[in-house]
């Protein structure tokens, strides 16, 4: 992890059991310095992962102002270190300031995309993953 520069997170319904996954992910989005060498804040990817054929174990459906499907999280079945970094860009960086709805590839350190998503254009959220740990995460509030 110390030589990466995006780190993709499987979220799932109980990886918050684990002992490892919140340390690994602190870890990455911190800077450390090994024989003079100083690691670089990781980007981060959030891959939901589809249980009994979907995501409503995370994801919960609603409407905007405008008609249009929204997507929430249940914020609460990921660890501190991801929902703290969820929703944290400097300024907020709205879809619709009517609504408060929001580009979910803009307004988060660490965006989420369902697996299947995921999957079909992997290059895409790496990319963007990629493109904020290249900035220092200019733009968000980084908790790490």
């Amino acid at each position: 992890m110390y030589d990466t520069s995006v780190t993709i997170v499987i979220l799932s319904p109980h990886m918050t059991n684990s002992k490892w996954i919140d340390w690994e992910i602190e870890y990455c989005v911190k800077n450390r310095t090994r024989k003079s060498r100083t690691s670089h804040t990781n980007g981060v990817v959030g891959v939901i992962m589809k249980v009994n054929g979907g995501y409503s174990w995370f994801e919960k459906t609603g409407t905007n102002c405008h008609g249009t499907s929204t997507v929430s999280y249940e914020m609460n079945k990921v660890f501190d270190i991801i929902s703290s970094n969820h929703f944290n860009s400097n300024p907020e960086q709205w879809h619709c300031d009517k609504c408060k709805t929001y580009d979910r590839l803009k307004d988060s350190y660490i965006s989420f995309v369902e697996e299947e998503e995921f999957l079909d254009d992997p290059q895409r959220y790496i990319n963007n993953a990629y493109d904020k740990s290249e900035n220092d995460a200019y733009g968000y509030d980084l908790v790490k």
